[in-house]
């Protein structure tokens, strides 16, 4: 919008290197926030226990994490297995819910989409050495708390936008296009587990309607 008044450009043009200096030192607090840089290099791994609402059903779920190589999925639907994994280099289903009684492969496109969510400590940390610009658009209102709104662009070109809490520096929601459709997280009810780290312990995405409660995760597990 600030691209369609030259006014709006000679101002905004002043702005872009404290902008950019800006954004930096709000991913900096959301580091600390998050357990700290020297914490967050250390994450190799993670197990994450909990429930997932959809539906109308709860559904207990287990979700294994190895930093930037993988994540498994498993989770019970009216008494059937599911299971679900996506590495860097491929992926697969196996659905009991859905009557399947052998792996189907997941598509590119899909793993392609689920790349941010093998990175354990988040794609806002080291985003320049992952790929990533970051783009601080101001200060808005969000269920009457203020946040940042900071546009993160992938190496890819697909755009991610984050929502930082200005009081305690953690992400209060992200939206990203996935195939041509907004998808939502909101993140909520933060606890810090007893090393240090800290955790949204409710993560409901939209416009799918699904909330996970999460009741433990456990770092650096052995996988």
């Amino acid at each position: 919008n600030l691209l369609m008044l030259t006014l709006a450009i000679t101002l905004t043009g002043a702005a872009v290197n404290t902008q950019a200096q800006t954004v930096d030192e709000i991913v900096g607090k959301h580091i600390e926030a998050m357990g700290g840089k020297e914490k967050l290099a250390n994450l190799k791994a993670t197990t994450t226990e909990g429930t997932m609402e959809a539906q109308g059903m709860e559904l207990p779920f287990k979700a294994t994490i190895i930093n930037k190589r993988g994540m498994r999925i498993e989770f019970e639907v009216n008494g059937t297995q599911n299971i679900q994994v996506a590495t860097t280099t491929g992926g697969w289903n196996l659905l009991g819910i859905q009557q399947q009684t052998e792996p189907t492969d997941v598509s590119a496109d899909d793993l392609k989409d689920l790349a941010p969510e093998i990175d354990i400590e988040g794609e806002l940390v080291n985003a320049k050495e992952k790929g990533n610009t970051l783009e601080l658009i101001g200060k808005e209102s969000e269920d009457s708390a203020e946040v940042y709104k900071i546009k993160l662009t992938r190496k890819d070109g697909n755009v991610a936008n984050y929502f930082l809490d200005t009081k305690s520096y953690l992400i209060a929601k992200r939206t990203v296009n996935v195939g041509g459709q907004e998808i939502v997280n909101v993140l909520c009810d933060y606890k810090k587990a007893d090393d240090g780290y800290t955790f949204a312990s409710v993560v409901e995405t939209l416009p799918a309607g699904v909330k996970l409660k999460i009741a433990k995760v456990t770092y650096n597990p052995p996988v």
